[in-house]
Formats: structure tokens, sequence, C-alpha cells
């Protein structure tokens, strides 16, 4: 069997990572950006320092406001109640946390100590928690979006 030298291992990791991260960057310019051009250009020239391409994820989520949907201005308050009973189990996660993660830990003990691709669970815990904080996050902005339309509609008086 032929093992791998460390710093061969470390050195791919490095290029890889760097590789990732600079192209993460050209995707999503600074904030302060439109600060370092010019304020007297035009605005093509601030619409030149955006990226042509935003449809991809962000390294980092970004607050989104309420989400309203086509016929939702046709619900009354009895229907809005309804949708916010079904909507309310939704804004819940019973995925763990790291720490709190039975398995997280077992996968760290067994990958440290017998085989190293129970270390895989790592990486599929951080890709569940992504989308279960994404689809929790739908609910909650859904969630929020019934409770405006509620309050516009006075539901909420007697």
């Amino acid at each position: 069997m032929q093992t791998i030298p460390l710093k061969l291992m470390i050195s791919t990791l490095l290029v890889l990572f760097s590789s990732n991260l600079l192209a993460e960057i050209k995707n999503h310019p600074s904030p302060i950006d439109p600060l370092l051009t010019s304020s007297a250009g035009t605005s093509e020239q601030t619409a030149s320092s955006q990226p042509a391409d935003r449809s991809g994820t962000p390294f980092y989520p970004r607050p989104m406001g309420p989400t309203f949907e086509a016929g939702d201005e046709r619900l009354n308050c009895r229907q809005l109640d309804q949708q916010l009973a079904t909507l309310e189990n939704d804004t819940y996660s019973a995925k763990p946390g790291f720490y709190e993660d039975p398995y997280a830990g077992a996968s760290i003990f067994v990958g440290a100590v017998w085989a190293p691709g129970a270390l895989a669970y790592l990486g599929y815990s951080g890709a569940a928690e992504f989308y279960e904080q994404d689809r929790v996050s739908e609910a909650q902005n859904r969630v929020e979006a019934l409770r405006r339309m509620k309050a516009r509609l006075r539901c909420y008086e007697y």
C-alpha cells in the first residue's frame, strides 16, 4: 500500500481551495466596488462592475423578503389562518446541530481511528444543514407574507 506524502496532500488541497475561492470572489463583487468607481461615471460603468450571472447560489445566503404568490389577494381571513397553520410545521427543523448530532461525533471517531471514509458523513451533514435552513427560511418568508396579508385585511381586529 502506497501512501501519499502529507505535503503533496496539503498543497493539492490548497490549490483546489484557492481556485474555488478565487472563482467565488470573481462571481460576487465586494460591497465597496461601487465606491471604488468614479462618482462621475455613468450607470454603464457601475453595471459593468456587477457580475453578469447572479443566478448561482451565493457563497453566503442573502436575506429575502416575504413571498407572495398568485391568488393571495383573493384569500379571506379564515383561509389565511388555515394556510398559516399548515405552514407552521415547516418552520421547524428536526436536524440536530453539529455538536448535538451523535452521528457527527461517531464519524469523527471512526474516521480518526479506523476508516477515514467515515469522515464523508460530515460533508453530507453540512449539505443537509444548508438545504434544511433553506427550507425553513422559505417557510418563514411565506408565513411572514401571510401575516402581512392578515394585517392588511384587519383580521386581528374584533
